[in-house]
């Protein structure tokens, strides 16, 4: 009987610790993520609405037509990893990739493109795609100042 007490409240006591383990490796998120309106209206528009440091306004289709044409994940690559005057993310690095790729979806549908609807395997194409270009611009400028 005592043996049973013992064995028992030592499974009872793993089972805790291995449950307070879990609990500090599952994910938190700290806020819900937006959709590509509210991701624009909320960082978006502050330059795409008035054409700020030259970023094409929102719902311009020939300012966005060769944009659009270099395609999804050029455009949300550079989006995510920022291009110009434009700093990562909209100089806003709280938001998920996916949130940055759904308002670039949105912003091309007001110029009457189409891209397809953000998921995690094209987002992370996108943003591969990005990194990739980001690197090749700072090595040609740093190349330029030589």
């Amino acid at each position: 009987m005592k043996k049973t007490l013992i064995i028992t409240t030592l499974c009872s006591l793993a089972a805790t610790v291995t449950n307070a383990f879990a609990a500090d490796k599952a994910p938190t998120f700290s806020k819900a993520a937006m959709n590509g309106e509210q991701v624009y209206n909320a960082v978006c528009v502050t330059c795409h609405g008035h054409g700020l440091a030259g970023a094409p306004k929102t719902g311009n289709r020939q300012a966005w037509a060769p944009l659009i044409a270099e395609g999804y994940e050029d455009l949300v690559g550079s989006a995510l990893t920022g291009v110009r005057m434009m700093p990562p993310k909209g100089g806003a690095p709280a938001l998920y990739d996916i949130e940055v790729a759904r308002a670039v979806v949105y912003m091309v549908a007001q110029a009457g493109g189409q891209f397809p609807e953000p998921t995690d395997y094209n987002v992370r194409a996108a943003r591969l795609d990005g990194e990739k270009r980001h690197a090749a611009r700072l090595k040609k400028a740093a190349a330029s100042r030589q």
